[in-house]
This record gives C-alpha cells, sequence and structure tokens, in this order.
C-alpha cells in the first residue's frame, strides 16, 4: 500500500500550511466585505457628499435615492453575500467565484473608461483590483482542491 501526502485530506493537516491555505482562502471574501461595506455606507449615510468628492452632482431628491440605492445598497448586498460565505463554508466556492466576476467586471469597465473618457484619475485602483484578482484565483484553486480532496 503506497502512502502518499496527496491522499490525505487537506482539512486534516496541521501547521502553518493549513493556516496559511485558510487564510488565502477566506482573504478576497474579506477584501471584498470590507471594501464594498465602506463603499455603501459611504453612500447610504451621505450621498450628496461622497458623489460631489467623485465629482457627481444630483438634480432632485429622486436622483440622490438612485444614488443611495445603486452606490450604496448594492454594495453593501454584496458585501453581506461575502462575510455570510466566510461563516457558511458551501457558500464559499460559489462565492469567491462572485468576488472574481464583480472585480473582473469592474477592471474592463475601468479600463473601457480610459479609453472612452480619456480619464486615468482612478487608474491608481487598477493595482489592488488585480491583486483581489489574483487573490480570488489563488482562493477558488484552494477551495476547489479542498472540496475535491474531501470528496474522495
Amino acid at each position: 500500500m503506497e502512502a502518499s501526502a496527496n491522499r490525505y485530506s487537506v482539512a486534516t493537516k496541521s501547521g502553518r500550511n493549513f493556516w496559511l491555505n485558510n487564510v488565502l482562502r477566506r482573504a478576497p471574501l474579506i477584501m471584498m466585505t470590507v471594501i464594498f461595506t465602506m463603499i455603501g455606507f459611504r453612500y447610504l449615510l451621505r450621498p450628496v457628499h461622497s458623489a460631489a468628492a467623485a465629482g457627481i452632482s444630483f438634480t432632485s431628491a429622486g436622483g440622490v435615492t438612485i444614488a443611495r440605492i445603486g452606490f450604496g445598497a448594492f454594495p453593501i448586498s454584496l458585501a453581506i453575500l461575502a462575510f455570510a460565505s466566510l461563516l457558511y463554508a458551501r457558500w464559499r466556492l460559489p462565492l469567491l467565484f462572485m468576488v472574481l466576476t464583480v472585480d473582473s467586471v469592474v477592471i474592463v469597465v475601468r479600463l473601457l473608461s480610459f479609453l472612452l473618457d480619456h480619464s486615468t484619475a482612478t487608474a491608481g485602483l487598477l493595482a489592488p483590483e488585480f491583486v483581489l484578482m489574483a487573490l480570488s484565483i489563488n482562493a477558488i484553486r484552494l477551495e476547489s482542491g479542498l472540496r475535491a480532496s474531501t470528496q474522495s
């Protein structure tokens, strides 16, 4: 009978490697929870001020309500889902894909805006977005490997 490290469940391993894998599998979800909570509450609590700081102005109360929903409610909803996946392991992999999807769309839209609007005012945000993308891809691989090893 052959004894191989590949045959043992990741869940049974202990030590630094296990701890690091746990952190890396959760890091994108923690980042998304924090970032989207900050964005959401900023626009829920002070939509006019927050939008003005970004060069956006509203001409009606309806516009402020739309900003609260679009810039406040949607980010907080995504933050709640990301946080819930930290609590419920079965949600983790699908929501890691959600983080990757949201981040990828944000990057594509930001790059498209550079081309269409000729503005690179938010170019500094690309680096953390690519870091989040890389962490998400890594977390998906780790989580998928964990699930495969526990199912066999």
